[in-house]
């Protein structure tokens, strides 16, 4: 009946120019289960012949971003504060049939971290507290907490804890200010965590580590930002590097790109309440996770025969060249380290040139320290505001040094601004400077250099892939990494009408634009596009898993085209696969982007009476009016599975998290939760580092920390795919939960795959069959069977 009803609907997606999949989908699992327990066990009088999970316990550990793109010398400026994020889920896995359960402080357990090898960051690896800067605004930088560590942060505040918690009748003079009331320690995130290691946080159901900011609505104060989603334990914002105790020899100054091991691998352990570790199957409950960090490429531009270098010679400013000639007058100053100090006096002084700014006027090219003199290190987010710091006026309250003014976005100020400038096309016409911009670094040091093929441009920022594809480059945050980008990547791919057009049309073709024999995936611009952000806009979902309610993403593409690019095919393809050329819609994503509706406004005459985005009346009133951020980084503005995906492979329900997401829409991936409350990156690992992540053996492959991480949750000990139901489970010889026996489910894996999508927060406490009479095995194997690929 299904194979029937398929092939009719194929012929009428056929008259549309729609695509269904006829796939005969293998209901076996991918893998196989010699890594897991055999046992036989009763239930009900009968005896179950079926695999107990590997282990008691399972943890699973991620930072919330792929890759956080940072600097790690900060004495000339900031672009975004060192912030990396220890994220864990533990888990009491399930024998002989029962349930799995998520580990919370009522176990009377706790989570000890560590990153291995890294157990500090001031120092040889950093610049961060030892940079002065005025904190509290006297026009001196000799007082008590007078640096950039505490400066950075101090326009987000408390009132009395972590919680959210703001006493009856408290003002603004009860604030405490982060970095002025409450000192960021050293080698210590803003929470207080340490990079030297300590018990995470426990987030309950409501989520945690929740701090105060302003917006660029004076009326609208005191905004609460929940930075940690819901069931996670967390250990908040470290000032993490890329790189290890073992390796780092000598001062800051010796630092070379072969330093770098941007894939750091952040340890969890289970403890008792005394502090004692578990011990599970003979060894500690311990559990190893990806903790990416590393910086963005600038110097390469701008300094010695980089092109902003060329430039800024060619605009009679010298001040670059004497920065890189005085560091090189040390004998242990790397050739890395020179270029990275002439490329912070390069940006400055282009700055200053073109924006009439004043950051090098007390600059001195022969001081050994402070040699930004009384204006101190520049802070990007004091004009241009920025999400990602919880930065949203603008310009920033409190900023010292030289005069501030409204400018735009930084996302925008930056990312526009390059691609005009360097829109470096490939043989595709994709621009290769996402990747060659973005981190480009190697786990393995070797590979860090210019002797590395695959690396995406040379050591002056030249694109090395100008008429090949950007896609077979590799290093860095994505390239060559993450499952979208993984020639490997094998079905289900469980795609919506968008997401097939992309594997037809971009991911199966080359430079050419002609038909590979593997996959080459898809490119950072085919997911931050104005396609992504226009399904967003659309939403007005009643129910994220089903897509009940309003909504372009369970349509035809015919219905997708039209609502989105006005029926017009090649407008469309040119916004979901942007060219560097022509119309440049690669650089019109960040200078023609539209802000989205935040709320709507039903006051009258100038009044603020403020309610949610889809309200029936009202005006609207867009993020860029409350966020000097805009809704940048917001759910608003990103990418998200449900894109691509069809439901229920898609995001949670926002709104808990308010304004970083929205109620009746998508939430964003970081912040979602499936069945049983797992984090989405719990079972999938974080955006850019997605499993089943490239694989080149040992010593070639970009990030062989994610494919080792992988494999501690692998049934076979080769599967390095996202996580398996087997991993928590007592499971069949098919690899699906035990519980599901006596269902059409117990003999198809990748349908009971289907149903623990559907499944959401509160489903697991369902009988088995409520549960398949709400999500029926016949509509799990419809979508498996439509959306293959």
């Amino acid at each position: 009946m299904v194979r029937k009803m398929l092939k009719v609907s194929a012929a009428v997606a056929l008259l549309f120019g729609a695509t269904v999949s006829l796939n005969a989908y293998d209901k076996n699992p991918p893998f196989k289960l010699t890594k897991l327990q055999p046992v036989m066990y009763k239930s009900d009088g009968t005896t179950i012949k079926a695999y107990n999970p590997a282990t008691d316990y399972r943890i699973f550990v991620n930072y919330e971003l792929g890759m956080h793109c940072v600097g790690f010398e900060m004495s000339y400026c900031c672009v975004i504060p060192p912030y990396n994020s220890i994220q864990s889920q533990a888990v009491r896995t399930g024998k002989e049939g029962s349930l799995p359960s998520l580990i919370t402080p009522n176990d009377n357990k706790k989570l000890y971290y560590y990153t291995k090898d890294n157990s500090y960051s001031e120092g040889n690896k950093m610049k961060y507290w030892s940079v002065m800067k005025d904190v509290d605004g006297d026009g001196r930088m000799d007082g008590a907490g007078d640096n950039v560590a505490n400066y950075v942060w101090k326009h987000l505040f408390i009132y009395k804890d972590l919680e959210g918690t703001k006493p009856a009748g408290a003002t603004a003079k009860d604030r405490l200010y982060v970095g002025k009331d409450i000192k960021v320690k050293v080698d210590a995130g803003p929470t207080g965590k340490s990079v030297a290691g300590g018990y995470l946080d426990y987030a309950g159901k409501d989520g945690g580590n929740i701090v105060f900011t302003d917006t660029l609505v004076p009326a609208v104060t005191d905004i609460q930002l929940k930075l940690t989603a819901s069931h996670l334990w967390d250990a908040l914002g470290l000032p993490l590097t890329a790189f290890n105790d073992s390796t780092r020899r000598g001062s800051i100054r010796s630092i070379t790109e072969r330093d770098f091991q941007p894939f750091q691998k952040s340890t969890v352990q289970l403890h008792d309440q005394n502090g004692r570790p578990i011990m599970d199957h003979g060894q500690i409950a311990e559990y190893f996770g990806t903790n990416p960090v590393d910086i963005p490429n600038c110097y390469a531009c701008h300094s010695r025969e980089g092109k902003a270098a060329k430039m800024a010679r060619e605009e009679g400013l010298k001040s670059s060249d004497q920065e890189y000639s005085y560091w090189k007058t040390y004998p242990d100053e790397s050739e890395y380290m020179a270029r990275l100090s002439e490329a912070s006096i390069n940006i400055l002084s282009l700055h200053d040139k073109h924006h009439g700014t004043t950051f090098l006027s007390h600059y001195d090219p022969t001081a050994s320290s402070n040699r930004l003199g009384q204006t101190g290190e520049i802070n990007c987010a004091d004009c241009h505001g920025d999400n990602v710091s919880g930065n949203l006026q603008e310009p920033r309250p409190g900023a010292t040094g030289y005069k501030t003014v409204k400018a735009k976005t930084l996302t925008e100020a930056i990312h526009g601004f390059h691609l005009g400038i360097v829109p470096m096309p490939d043989g595709a016409d994709r621009s290769q400077s996402c990747q060659s911009c973005h981190p480009t670094h190697f786990q393995d040091p070797s590979m860090n250099d210019d002797t590395n093929p695959l690396r995406v441009s040379d050591r002056y920022g030249e694109g090395r892939f100008n008429d090949k594809d950007i896609r077979t480059s590799g290093g860095g945050c994505y390239v060559r990494r993450d499952a979208h980008s993984n020639p490997e990547a094998k079905p289900p791919f469980f795609l919506n009408e968008v997401g097939k057009y992309l594997l037809a049309n971009v991911s199966t073709k080359d430079e050419k634009g002609k038909n590979t024999k593997e996959l080459r995936g898809l490119y950072c611009t085919n997911c931050h596009t104005k396609i992504a952000q226009g399904l967003q806009k659309a939403d007005d979902l009643k129910d994220a898993a089903t897509h009940e309610g309003k909504t372009l993403r369970n349509k035809s593409l015919k219905e997708i085209v039209k609502e989105l690019a006005g029926g017009d095919m090649k407008k469309f393809n040119a916004l979901i696969d942007p060219k560097t050329t022509g119309d440049n819609e690669v650089q019109k994503y960040y200078t023609d982007h539209e802000s989205a509706v935040l709320v709507k406004n039903v006051g009258k005459d100038g009044a603020l009476d403020l309610k949610p985005w889809n309200h029936p009346t009202g005006g609207d009133v867009p993020y860029a009016a409350a966020s000097g951020g805009n809704d940048w980084w917001l759910s608003a503005a990103e990418p998200h599975c449900a894109d691509c995906h069809a439901a229920p492979f898609v995001e949670s329900m926002g709104g808990q998290y308010f304004p970083i997401d929205q109620n009746n829409k998508h939430s964003l991936y970081r912040y979602s939760k499936g069945h049983g409350d797992i984090a989405c990156q719990s079972c999938h690992e974080s955006t850019h580092g997605l499993y089943s992540t490239r694989y080149d053996g040992k010593d070639r492959t970009v990030d062989i920390t994610t494919h080792e991480q992988a494999l501690q949750y692998s049934p076979d000990g080769e599967y390095t795919g996202p996580v398996t139901c087997a991993a928590c489970h007592t499971v069949n010889e098919k690899g699906v939960p035990v519980q599901l026996k006596g269902t059409a489910y117990e003999n198809d894996y990748w349908a009971s795959v289907t149903l623990a999508h559907f499944m959401r927060s509160g489903d697991q406490k369902m009988g088995v069959k409520q549960l398949v009479d709400k999500f029926p095995y016949k509509k799990s194997a419809h979508i498996v069977e439509t959306t293959w690929k």
